[in-house]
């Protein structure tokens, strides 16, 4: 039953993936962003990599078959000492702005499988100038219940590189999920901070890091191509096909 499942699910996908070349495509995602961590020398504690949150909304022009121009808008949430925090980090910072930049797709547009390699420009709105403070933290996290004191000093880039590769699934005819890998180069920018534990075991002993907003992103999204073009006939078919068998791959073998 289960290769069954798979073979029309593959029937499905081979059956709607062939369609016309596309003009242009918008694109919604989502992804997770990771940031290069320099801790300092000597200390007793290591600390993981911080984490954060992007979100993107772009629009592809395809100059030919190959070549796209891609511009949209992108929101970062960056968290600084995720370890220590129950969310992304004990400091969260913002960033937004658009971004321009293009794609190169390796095969032939009738292809189900689209790889492409690219390189954007982000811009950034938010938090361009230099903010710090200082929090006081009862810790929920790597030493729950300490009483620590948390110095920052974050400073967001205007300006960030980034070189992308990244691969489109074409889902339907029109449709396409999106998985895709950059590295973004920040320009100018630098998040700090120092994290002091008072009482405990741990009592009068710190841990610091420091970020140049070099960061990684993996994300993944839907494309959807213009002009649309409807689901043939067989297409249709092929999806009722796969609705019966998820249906029937979940009856039980004797019939209960």
């Amino acid at each position: 039953m289960k290769k069954l499942l798979l073979l029309n699910i593959l029937i499905l996908v081979s059956g709607t993936a062939f369609a016309q070349e596309k003009t242009w495509s918008v694109q919604a995602g989502i992804g997770e962003i990771t940031m290069k961590s320099y801790s300092g020398r000597g200390q007793e504690f290591s600390i993981g990599e911080d984490i954060g949150n992007e979100f993107n909304l772009s629009v592809d022009y395809f100059l030919t078959s190959h070549i796209a121009l891609t511009g949209g808008i992108s929101y970062e949430q960056q968290g600084l000492f995720t370890d220590y925090s129950s969310s992304i980090g004990l400091k969260k910072t913002d960033m937004l702005g658009p971004f321009v930049g293009g794609k190169y797709y390796f095969f032939p547009s009738t292809w189900i499988i689209q790889p492409y390699a690219g390189a954007s420009v982000y811009t950034n709105f938010l938090n361009l100038g230099t903010s710090q403070g200082e929090k006081r933290f009862v810790l929920e996290e790597q030493h729950p219940g300490t009483l620590s004191v948390f110095n920052y000093k974050v400073k967001c880039p205007a300006l960030s590189l980034s070189p992308k590769v990244g691969v489109d699934i074409h889902l339907f005819s029109s449709l396409s999920l999106t998985l895709a890998y950059e590295y973004r180069f920040g320009l100018w920018g630098t998040n700090s901070g120092v994290l002091q534990f008072k009482n405990g075991p741990l009592a009068g002993k710190s841990v610091d890091v420091c970020e140049k907003n070099r960061r990684s992103c993996i994300s993944f999204g839907l494309k959807l191509g213009f002009p649309v073009k409807g689901i043939s006939g067989t297409a249709g078919r092929n999806i009722m096909w796969l609705i019966y068998d998820l249906i029937d791959s979940k009856r039980d073998p004797y019939g209960y």
